[in-house]
């Protein structure tokens, strides 16, 4: 029995392909921003302060290799309410490390129940996490836009795989489209079927190369799967594999 040609339809679904790719990298990026979100609130809701007292101070210049600007860092030391002495390096603000000096007290923000979790004012910006979310959550939402109607296509194409009635079509044209994979133009033909009580149902072919597409005239016999319930719901299978 004639099967449709669903691993051809999967490599010429560039639709699809750019649809998961949008879709796939929208959802890490939410899940990312969601997550640091949640990991701000419990912070803020959890968070102690204490005074410590600055170590020393360095900048990391902004750079073509991937440092997109100047970051002023002040290395502190400080003590944990149960009495736990750690010693990190924060981000500040141009204005705050200007002030500093080896020596300065410095006020520390961090978890008790992890001392060496421990935030200056510059490394907590609030909105980064939600417009981290929010542009993943666009980005799912425009791979979803552009790779559903192939999707739908893929999973009409399986389903009739596997339930299909099969009948004869009848080639009706061949046309170039104005799709290209690989900068080869890419074909398209229409057919004709009747299905089981008699009626003509029409459909279009899923992307053809220009081989596979000069084998066909009007006029031509091929296999055709449809949907027993719904049979416009169709897909040109062709001619049937030895």
């Amino acid at each position: 029995m004639p099967q449709p040609p669903i691993l051809k339809l999967l490599s010429r679904s560039v639709l699809l392909w750019v649809g998961a790719v949008f879709f796939a990298v929208g959802v890490m990026l939410a899940y990312f921003g969601l997550d640091e979100w949640r990991k701000q609130q419990f912070f803020e809701k959890e968070a102690a302060q204490a005074q410590g007292t600055v170590v020393s101070k360095s900048l990391e210049r902004a750079t073509r290799e991937g440092n997109p600007r100047t970051k002023y860092l002040v290395s502190y030391r400080f003590s944990s309410a149960d009495g736990q002495t750690v010693e990190q390096t924060g981000e500040v603000s141009v204005d705050e490390w200007e002030r500093l000096d080896e020596g300065s007290p410095f006020t520390v923000t961090y978890l008790p129940s992890d001392p060496n979790t421990a935030r200056t004012d510059a490394g907590s910006e609030w909105w980064a996490p939600l417009a981290m979310g929010g542009f993943g959550s666009l980005f799912a939402f425009i791979g979803i836009f552009v790779g559903q109607p192939e999707l739908r296509r893929v999973l009409l194409v399986l389903r009739l795989s596997r339930s299909g009635l099969t009948a004869e079509g009848t080639v009706a044209k061949v046309w170039a489209t104005g799709t290209s994979i690989n900068r080869v133009c890419q074909w398209q033909l229409s057919y004709e079927f009747r299905d089981p009580v008699g009626r003509t149902q029409q459909g279009e072919s899923d992307l053809l190369t220009p081989d596979e597409a000069a084998s066909w005239e009007p006029g031509n016999k091929g296999a055709v799967r449809f949907d027993r319930e719904h049979p416009e719901d169709s897909v040109w299978v062709g001619r049937s594999q030895p």
